[in-house]
């Protein structure tokens, strides 16, 4: 999906500012992608910039009543190419990816009761996304994977990740989702985000992604 707007001015060849973000199109999560742009229509002047891995944005500079055609890619989602107008006032762009089943990962705002396998309440919504996700694309097979921080017990926090996981596997199977449909993985703290120690970084390292393994 793409989605821009563009107000009317006058013809000018300045330099203008093209802002806009990439996310996955079931969760509505960041995508870091390629993002290149060739010029229309003899594709004189091609560039390649990237999103930002933890938000999605991207900024750059174009030249203001130039045409491109934009190629967005990224490792394990199905490219989106579009045509573009540059005019100066245009809203923020928005490009949606979908997972092509070449193992994307998805990385899914859950929350946990603290050091527990139960799953918060303000964490539904996400859940319902993969769900409705799955719905959506009856064939797709995934792996979840469970992660949490690196301190403390080792068998400890895999036995906690792998009960996390399987919490999250229950509420899609009690919702109609096949079990054939969703595998399990449980790494514990064995790979961290960051081994910073700041609370941000705990709580990015407590985590649990869904690996797409079959898309259709």
């Amino acid at each position: 999906m793409f989605l821009a707007q563009m107000t009317h001015g006058q013809l000018s060849s300045k330099w203008i500012s093209l802002d806009g973000k990439v996310i996955n199109e079931a969760l509505e999560n960041p995508i870091e992608a390629k993002i290149t742009l060739e010029s229309l229509p003899y594709g004189g002047d091609i560039r390649v910039f990237h999103s930002e891995e933890e938000t999605g944005d991207f900024s750059f500079k174009v030249k203001e009543n130039n045409k491109y055609k934009v190629t967005v890619e990224s490792e394990g989602y199905i490219a989106i190419e579009e045509e573009i107008a540059i005019k100066d006032g245009m809203d923020e762009l928005l490009f949606s990816l979908m997972p092509s089943g070449s193992g994307a990962t998805l990385r899914l705002d859950i929350n946990f009761k603290q050091s527990k396998a139960e799953i918060l309440k303000d964490s539904y919504g996400e859940l319902d996304k993969l769900l409705n996700m799955m719905n959506e694309y009856p064939n797709m097979e995934i792996q979840l994977e469970g992660h949490t921080d690196f301190r403390g017990s080792a068998s400890a926090n895999m036995r906690l990740s792998e009960k996390r996981v399987k919490a999250v596997k229950t509420y899609l199977t009690s919702k109609s989702v096949s079990s054939d449909r969703i595998k399990t993985k449980a790494f514990g703290g064995t790979q961290p985000l960051s081994k910073e120690s700041t609370e941000e970084a705990k709580l990015n390292n407590r985590r649990v992604e869904a690996r797409i393994l079959k898309a259709e």
